[in-house]
């Protein structure tokens, strides 16, 4: 009996103990096991109207949130900036965004707390996510650019072991949105001979994922295009040949029906079309829509065209897949610039204007 209460002061006074033994789970609320009541988190306050004007994006001074049932409250380290970041606060976005909003998609770090419902993962677990699922909930709170975030327990995966947390807060939504497009294809190909993919843009987000994987699941041929100073890089990331794209595209590049894969990744309009000559029979014509691309509209009975729209990242299954794929050396992290929380803006306009080479990471710490 004695045991039991000094059992339960401790658990009160610490927060950890029960999160780490196979009981039922604690829930650390905001003011409690050493957790600050508020944390500095960067908000949007109003709709973006004109691309590349950010004075509406501010470090505000909030709440640390509490982890409801089945979510889990986690110690932000890194984040990244992808297009979608800023893409959903412009006006007229028609996208489920409340304001203020706190930004941010990507995130790395630790688990700070655990709601009620949670058992698989524990405080001070080293953690990786996307937040895209929550932002139907959370329309206004989604926010990694923070130093605290809320997730649904099953969305988080235990960050790989041999990256560090910065690489890790700039992989899960481009490592969703390639692993979930190229597995639509058919990948991993381990039962088809000198398979040729073709991504259209190698040097971004996607595309230098594109490559890796590429590589990893049996692709013989990689090609891709990319700026002249990006052209070593996309080497690097696994490409067999590439094209400067201002001399050339990447699919007048290579013969007709010589192409198993193309991941149209950049998504110009008439992309589709060009490629449906340039796959085999039984390919695969597959794009992320964006740039006012679109599925041929002279497709070929032979060609399996596929518009797959926005990735799930609703479950740490595929994480957990991206985290074999790290610790195996298959698949690495690339940063181009890092900037802190408190620098934003200045971002944003780096990745509107184009031509990042791998991706740009947010410091939360």
């Amino acid at each position: 009996h004695t045991w039991q209460q000094a059992s339960v002061m401790l658990d009160i006074q610490m927060g950890a103990i029960l999160a780490s033994l196979a009981i039922m789970p604690f829930t650390t609320s905001a003011n409690g096991a050493g957790l600050p009541t508020t944390m500095q988190a960067v908000r949007c306050t109003a709709a973006v109207q004109k691309e590349g004007d950010f004075s509406t994006i501010v470090v505000q001074s909030i709440a640390v949130p509490k982890p409801g049932l089945g979510e889990v409250l986690i110690n932000v380290s890194g984040s990244s900036v992808n297009p979608v970041d800023w893409k959903v606060i412009l006006a007229g976005s028609g996208l489920p965004v409340r304001f203020p909003h706190t930004l941010g998609f990507d995130v790395s770090g630790t688990i700070a707390a655990v709601g009620p419902g949670t058992s698989r993962l524990k405080v001070g677990d080293a953690v990786w996510a996307d937040l895209g699922e929550l932002m139907p909930l959370h329309g206004g709170e989604i926010g990694s650019y923070a130093q605290f975030a809320i997730a649904e327990e099953q969305q988080v995966g235990l960050k790989p072991k041999t990256t560090s947390f910065s690489d890790a807060g700039t992989l899960p939504l481009v490592g969703f949105t390639t692993l979930q497009a190229l597995r639509e294809t058919g990948a991993p190909w381990a039962n088809k001979p000198n398979l040729t993919v073709l991504v259209t843009a190698g040097a971004g987000g996607t595309g230098f994922i594109a490559l890796q994987l590429a590589r990893a699941y049996g692709a013989v041929r990689i090609v891709t295009a990319a700026s002249k100073d990006q052209i070593a890089f996309c080497q690097q990331m696994g490409a067999t040949q590439v094209v400067d794209y201002t001399k050339q595209e990447a699919l007048d590049a290579v013969a007709d029906n010589s192409v198993d894969i193309v991941y149209d990744n950049y998504g110009a309009p008439g992309t589709a079309d060009k490629a449906m000559p340039k796959l085999k029979a039984g390919g695969v014509f597959i794009l992320l829509p964006g740039k006012g691309g679109e599925l041929s509209k002279h497709p070929r009975s032979d060609v399996k065209q596929i518009n797959y729209g926005l990735c799930d990242p609703s479950h740490h299954d595929d994480l957990d897949t991206l985290a074999g794929l790290v610790d195996a050396g298959h698949l690495v992290a690339h940063v181009q610039q890092t900037f802190p929380y408190t620098n934003v803006p200045a971002a944003f306009n780096m990745s509107m204007a184009g031509g990042v080479a791998g991706k740009i990471a947010i410091s939360v710490q």
